[in-house]
């Protein structure tokens, strides 16, 4: 099941299930670490940047020689090696690569957190009536609660002015920590998500990602990462992104043993 909730596969009883098992379960998380950065090696490597256009005289060569005859399952066998090769060197490449361990898991959790937020958002914005766990009309239970659990202060941003309806918010958990997440409707579209959770010291601005068919903005601010996913255009994440206050007030920033998403 692990898996498969790496992979966005699960409805949201399931989604909660593995969510209680990560906060508890170190060895579970660890598992979950290794398949993201393995799927992430596995990206990297397949991306079509890495191909180059064969040249003209090469090709040439190739067109004329004959193809020697293969049975299909000399196909085959020649497919499954070179992917038990590709694995094997993944997971070589995760235990004794020359970087650092925490190098290589910093750069895929970054990208590993916006593909999960992508993929929750996915998962609940197919809800209608039990799209929001809290309702909006309890919006200043919802900014004691969820702020109480980030150390801060929140406030839920007025986006009215994008053609956006408050519908309330979820808690959800990544890698053990916790995530705020914001809701809303809009007359035409999908639901929009804003998300909140600890992050780097170091502020960061707006990265916006594709994940899941959906834009994914990204940045960091006060010791906090902002995360604002939907169906929107790269300016329409922009648009939600600059209404959002990320003020914080003194002593409000959590001491965190680890930091979450540094990349």
């Amino acid at each position: 099941m692990l898996a498969a909730y790496v992979d966005g596969e699960l409805d949201p009883a399931q989604l909660r299930e593995i969510d209680r098992l990560l906060i508890a379960d170190p060895q579970a998380r660890y598992k979950v670490r290794r398949m993201r950065e393995t799927t992430a090696l596995l990206r990297a490597a397949c991306a079509e940047s890495h191909f180059q256009e064969v040249p003209d005289r090469l090709m040439q060569l190739v067109e004329k020689r004959p193809a020697p005859a293969r049975t299909p399952w000399l196909h085959r066998m020649m497919a499954a090696s070179v992917l038990l090769i590709c694995l094997a060197g993944i997971d070589y490449t995760l235990d004794h690569h020359a970087w650092p361990v925490e190098t290589a898991a910093a750069m895929n959790e970054r990208t590993a957190m916006m593909d999960e937020i992508a993929a929750y958002h996915l998962v609940y914005a197919r809800q209608t009536e039990h799209l929001a766990e809290v309702p909006a009309e309890r919006r200043e239970h919802i900014e004691a609660w969820l702020g109480s659990l980030l150390n801060r202060s929140l406030k839920v941003p007025d986006l009215s002015s994008q053609g956006l309806k408050f519908e309330g918010a979820r808690l959800l958990a990544i890698d053990a920590y916790p995530v705020a997440q914001l809701l809303w409707s809009r007359e035409h579209g999908d639901p929009v998500a804003l998300c909140v959770t600890f992050g780097p010291t170091e502020s960061k601005p707006l990265n916006i990602e594709h994940h899941r068919g959906l834009n994914v903005g990204v940045w960091d601010e006060n010791g906090y990462t902002y995360v604002v996913v939907g169906a929107l255009t790269e300016d329409g994440v922009r648009r939600i992104a600059a209404k959002v206050d990320t003020s914080v007030g003194v002593g409000e920033v959590p001491q965190q043993e680890g930091v979450l998403h540094e990349g």
